[in-house]
């Protein structure tokens, strides 16, 4: 992933049919990290792994965290558009 994840942040699953058959999550779902961490002795090529919340659909417990893009925070604030 490249990225340090970290408990709250928000992310979309990079490939929506892969999301789909492999965790029950829609596509274009947008979900929020519970937990972040790396797997030591993986040969598999994926160490980092991601527990991710969606709100309407599952948990996903240990995906790769490279099959997920993070989602850009919205740094505008409501109050100063007035």
């Amino acid at each position: 992933m490249g990225s340090i994840l970290r408990k709250g942040q928000r992310l979309r699953p990079l490939h929506p049919a892969l999301a789909e058959r492999e965790w029950g999550v829609t596509g274009d779902a947008v979900g929020t990290v519970l937990c972040c961490y790396r797997v030591g002795g993986n040969l598999s090529g994926a160490p980092d792994r991601v527990d991710v919340k969606f709100p309407r659909g599952p948990t996903v417990w240990g995906a790769p965290a490279a099959e997920f893009a993070i989602v850009a925070e919205d740094k505008s604030n409501p109050a100063d558009l007035h």
